[in-house]
């Protein structure tokens, strides 16, 4: 979210220069002004969104020690996101097959019987 921020912020100073250049000094401060303290408040309350879920999630695993500065070995979150990243570099590999028949876009089973239906019906037998 900073490093977004941050670009934001070098884009509209692109922008305040490029105008200042045909408009004179100043002159973009009017209508720049605004927008900037609009957009800061919105990437702040979306930092503090985020840390505050991060916060929330680690609560909930058990790792207020982790928060705190301690060390928690064996934490649950660390245990997920480790078999989550052993699960994906095996699926890079090619060590672990897809199952082709499962929906890959994260469509409801439901759904995709509902849809393959009607796309036999109507493309198949017209």
């Amino acid at each position: 979210v900073d490093q977004r921020y941050r670009q934001y912020h070098h884009q509209m100073q692109m922008v305040v220069s490029s105008f200042e250049a045909v408009a004179g000094a100043g002159a973009a401060k009017t209508y720049t002004a605004l927008a900037l303290q609009t957009i800061s408040k919105q990437f702040r309350c979306l930092r503090d969104a985020i840390a505050g879920q991060i916060k929330m999630t680690s609560k909930s695993l058990g790792e207020d020690d982790c928060l705190a500065g301690g060390k928690a070995e064996g934490s649950r979150l660390k245990y997920v996101d480790q078999q989550l990243r052993q699960q994906r570099a095996l699926q890079q590999l090619g060590m672990m097959q897809h199952n082709a028949w499962r929906p890959q876009r994260g469509l409801p089973e439901r759904s995709v019987s509902v849809l393959r239906a009607w796309l036999f019906e109507h493309f198949l037998h017209p």
